[in-house]
């Protein structure tokens, strides 16, 4: 391969590229956002280059947009890395299954490089690309082993270093390595990681049903009702602020005074105490022993119109408050704004506001919402965070009968992708959720001048959008509604610990239960049918950004697991299912089990049992009242006198549990089964039925607890 050679550059030091000019651009074949000034790009000569310009993403960290070589001292390094970093920015790879390197992913190239040229100047002395043997980038790989803890993943990632370099030398100009890399093979061959299974199996943690339903359920709250508190203590909080006048009393203490034990006199006659505040200097929240300690002088100079100092300096005045407290005692807050009562507990949410508690709600209040739209849209972090002001709207379907919640927001099909618009349909509660991120972020983008609704909340921040930082507000709404509550986490814990929530984790779980559990319930009301229902209506084939295709996904890989699940019930527990495919399914699992040897005591291959159960998987559909390993040919749920009927999935609305040769009903169906035949037990104490109707409630009963009965008996038909 041979690269474009422009006039050579010095570089700091004076070592020349042969390769790259100084002026030369770092973004040169990128696409750049609307409205860059160009005349501020970096250029190759710099030592720090800003990528920004060709990052679209809301939500990437400005912590990973700009790279810096200063750390490198080796004039040769310095050189090497830059001009490697800007091949790979803007050359063709060199490698027909990779794509040019986005600016994402620059700064941890150049880190990984880093560790790799440090070790090889070690080894050699001095750093020099022909230097580079076998020996030497195998002792890299021994060195990279030794550190306990790094994974074999890891170890990759740090190996494609070396591999790249040494491809990309023809755009260097110290040239390359003595060897080819391990002979060609890749960085995951060398670092021994074993093929993957599945190639479209997903590797992001799902959430747990208990975790999700709890955090979805908490933040609905947040949305529905806690919001309006928020918001009416900020507007009240505000009103105070504007009528701070801290020079109306310097000469005159004594109206102060009065006005202070008036103060003291109204909060008595109320039965409240002296505003105490639940955060130490530092902003954080004290521990419970400590909640009434401290008066809140900031809080009580705002309802007086007075400056804090008075208060805190004046003997008279702070004597007055010591005594109050003293007597009255404290109260965390003691802004008058309204707590509304929490109808599961039937007390009030929280304890009265005050500045900062209002500051962390405000926080907790954006986190729930951003749980919300994550969870019941199915979009990435990154469209999420691409949301702009009026992204929501309400229209109709095209016969006008059903309502469409309509969001608007950027998709990205690659990494370099400049991104599309594109339309997601959703549920009313992600509505709410927009309407209240934006009411909660209007200051912030007025000021700003943006209209990208996820803003980082504080004024002080140097950031906008919240990027990275999404992580660490989710989890700290997880550690809010702990620490608040007084009978363990409010969100349960996991394996002993709480759960760590990340964006993409809310796509994935979502996917997953869409695909393989319709008929579940999250957040004790919104059903998992109505939600992909609204979610693919209007879409012909596919939906905005992909996310049918992943449901799809999921569906297929817990469709392996379900049936893996039915043959571990029946072969491994000896419960085997019921209903009329019961004999064919203990059949097949038999047939595996003998050509597998999984016999008591031994350790099968978990990867050939899921292989030798596809088959099975394939055909599978989970149900309500029965899962259906489907066959056109002897379903029962289709009309097969109509040509049109679609054959390719069963009809579980028609299903026929008790008659159909495709139904299996497991331990799992037998809460709705026993509830059914629980209601027609409470029919039949009606006198007013008729003899036929008695009848027919008495077949229907008899004819359910024949098809559960081998379950509860633990016995096959």
């Amino acid at each position: 391969m041979t690269a474009t050679q422009p006039a050579p550059s010095s570089d700091t030091w004076g070592i020349a590229s042969q390769m790259r000019c100084g002026n030369e651009r770092v973004l040169t074949r990128m696409a750049l956002k609307p409205g860059t000034d160009e005349t501020r790009l970096s250029h190759f000569r710099d030592d720090r280059w800003d990528l920004a310009p060709a990052i679209f993403r809301e939500n990437v960290s400005q912590y990973v947009t700009v790279i810096d070589f200063t750390s490198l001292t080796d004039p040769l390094q310095r050189l090497t890395a830059k001009e490697f970093i800007w091949a790979r920015l803007n050359e063709p790879s060199p490698s027909p299954t990779r794509a040019r390197m986005s600016p994402t992913v620059a700064r941890t190239a150049l880190s990984n490089l880093a560790r790799f040229m440090a070790f090889a100047a070690q080894q050699a002395g001095t750093f020099a690309m022909h230097r580079v043997d076998q020996a030497m980038l195998d002792a890299f790989l021994v060195e990279l082993r030794r550190e306990r803890g790094r994974t074999a993943e890891r170890i990759a990632h740090l190996l494609d270093a070396p591999i790249e370099l040494d491809r990309y030398s023809p755009y260097l100009t110290l040239g390359g390595f003595c060897c080819r890399p391990w002979r060609g093979r890749s960085a995951a061959r060398v670092a021994g990681l074993p093929p993957r299974p599945m190639a479209s199996e997903n590797r992001t943690p799902r959430i747990p049903e208990p975790v999700i339903g709890a955090l979805l359920r908490w933040s609905l709250k947040y949305v529905d009702l806690f919001a309006a508190d928020i918001f009416a203590a900020r507007a009240d909080l505000g009103r105070l602020e504007q009528g701070v006048r801290p020079h109306d009393r310097v000469a005159q203490s004594l109206p102060l005074i009065d006005q202070l034990d008036s103060y003291i006199g109204r909060r008595c006659a109320d039965g409240r105490g002296i505003p105490s505040s639940a955060f130490d200097r530092d902003g954080r929240r004290k521990s419970a022993g400590l909640m009434v300690s401290g008066i809140n002088f900031h809080l009580i100079a705002l309802q007086l119109g007075c400056d804090k100092r008075f208060l805190v300096s004046r003997p008279a005045l702070r004597g007055r408050l010591d005594r109050a407290i003293e007597r009255l005692g404290g109260e965390i807050g003691g802004m008058d704004s309204t707590v509304t009562v929490d109808p599961d507990t039937g007390l009030p949410w929280r304890e009265r506001f005050d500045d900062r508690s209002i500051v962390e709600e405000e926080r907790m209040l954006q986190a729930a919402a951003y749980v919300v739209c994550a969870y019941l849209t199915g979009m990435r972090d990154s469209e999420l965070q691409a949301m702009r002001v009026g992204c929501w709207s309400l229209g109709r379907s095209a016969d006008g009968i059903v309502e469409r919640h309509r969001v608007k927001s950027t998709t990205y099909k690659a990494r370099e992708s400049s991104g599309e618009e594109a339309e997601w349909i959703t549920i009313a509660p992600v509505a709410r959720a927009i309407d209240v991120v934006e009411r909660l972020t209007a200051q912030q983008r007025a000021t700003r001048g943006v209209d990208t609704i996820w803003q980082v909340l504080s004024m002080a921040d140097d950031r906008a959008e919240l990027r990275g930082g999404v992580i660490r507000l989710v989890n700290g709404l997880r550690d809010h509604l702990d620490a608040r509550s007084p009978e363990g986490p409010a969100i349960p814990h996991v394996e002993g610990g709480p759960w760590w929530f990340t964006p993409r984790q809310f796509r994935r779980t979502l996917a997953w239960y869409i695909a393989n559990r319709p008929f579940g319930t999250v957040a004790g009301k919104i059903q998992y049918k109505h939600a992909s229902i609204a979610m693919f209506e209007g879409y012909s084939g596919s939906s905005p950004s992909g996310f049918r295709r992943e449901v799809e996904q999921e569906r297929a890989l817990g469709q392996i697991d379900d049936v893996v699940e039915h043959y571990e019930e029946a072969i491994k527990r000896g419960l085997p299912p019921a209903g009329p495919a019961a004999a064919r399914l203990r059949s097949e699992f038999a047939r595996i089990r003998d050509e597998l040897g999984d016999l008591p005591g031994r350790i099968v291959d978990a990867q050939r049992l899921r292989s030798m159960l596809g088959h099975l998987g394939r055909t599978l559909h989970v149900g309500l009242l029965a899962d259906c390993f489907f066959d056109p040919d002897t379903a029962l749920c289709l009309d097969h006198d109509n040509a049109t009927t679609d054959r390719t999935v069963p009809a579980l609305s028609h299903c026929r549990p008790d008659r159909c040769p495709n139904a299996c009903v497991t331990r799992r169906h037998l809460a709705p089964w026993q509830a059914s035949i629980m209601e027609g037990e409470q029919m039949l104490q009606d006198r007013r039925l008729s003899s036929l109707q008695r009848q027919v409630l008495t077949e229907d009963n008899e004819r359910k607890r024949r098809l559960i009965a081998p379950l509860l008996e633990g016995s096959p038909e």
